[in-house]
């Protein structure tokens, strides 16, 4: 079934998401606003942007909105997501592009060699186990244009337990305070209403991502990304943001190359 069919009002549903998803995410509209501003790269040029687990656009659509002349491929696995990006970019922008892709299986990066100047992923890699995870950090590498940039915004751990359980424990606390003042649908909350708006049709079964969590909801450990990354070859390797378990890391291909 073709999701853009449903007589839907995407453009409230993706208003509901971006409500719960400020909520989750501390200071999430700021960061978007870092991992563009980060890399320096001129807003009038004509980029080539990726957006690796983009959801249903939201860093995408900001990210066309800061570089008007960029072409923007968002890719994500949930179809549902997809469907609401997809709806939303015919009717607002046609500079994004949405493509359904399971960025732990190469081939489909092998088409991209070298052809991004910037790389952007926001709170959707801790999805991924620490192998997965260190192998889309070389296929990012792989698929960036020398001096090209790689910015990820996620949950990153602490190595300390006690300091990680401070962590969730102050997050929580955020949280909660966000969702009481906002009245925005919790995780579960978003699902439910939109299954209901959906009638007979089964989100869960049609989504199928279940198969696709394998990580942490505390993200991987800060130590393990600076590393990773940098053994892909990538310099100025560095956290350029941190909120308690929060954080953007960046690092850029060599002008270059390896």
């Amino acid at each position: 079934m073709d999701l853009t069919d449903l007589n839907l009002d995407w453009q409230g549903w993706f208003a509901r998401w971006e409500a719960m998803q400020n909520c989750y995410v501390p200071r999430r509209i700021e960061r978007f606003d870092l991992m563009l501003k980060l890399p320096g790269l001129p807003r009038e040029a004509e980029l080539r942007i990726l957006d690796v687990g983009c959801g249903p656009g939201s860093l995408s659509f900001f990210a066309s909105r800061h570089f008007p002349n960029a072409r923007i491929l968002a890719v994500d696995f949930d179809p549902v997501l997809l469907a609401m990006g997809q709806q939303i970019a015919e009717k607002s922008c046609g500079r994004v592009e949405f493509e359904r892709v399971d960025i732990r299986e190469p081939r489909w990066w092998q088409s991209y060699d070298s052809q991004f100047d910037l790389v952007v992923s926001a709170t959707a890699l801790h999805w991924l186990s620490a192998e997965h995870l260190a192998q889309t950090f070389r296929r990012i590498f792989e698929v960036l244009k020398p001096g090209g940039w790689f910015f990820n915004s996620d949950h990153v751990a602490s190595g300390d337990p006690r300091t990680q359980s401070s962590y969730r424990e102050m997050l929580e606390k955020r949280r909660q305070t966000a969702f009481s003042s906002t009245r925005a649908d919790d995780w579960n909350g978003f699902w439910e209403s939109l299954g209901h708006a959906v009638g007979r049709l089964d989100l869960a079964k049609l989504r199928n991502v279940n198969h696709f969590w394998e990580g942490t909801d505390d993200g991987q450990p800060k130590e393990f990304h600076l590393a990773a990354l940098r053994q892909c070859g990538f310099e100025q390797v560095e956290t350029y943001w941190q909120d308690l378990g929060e954080a953007i890391i960046g690092a850029r291909k060599a002008r270059g190359g390896p």
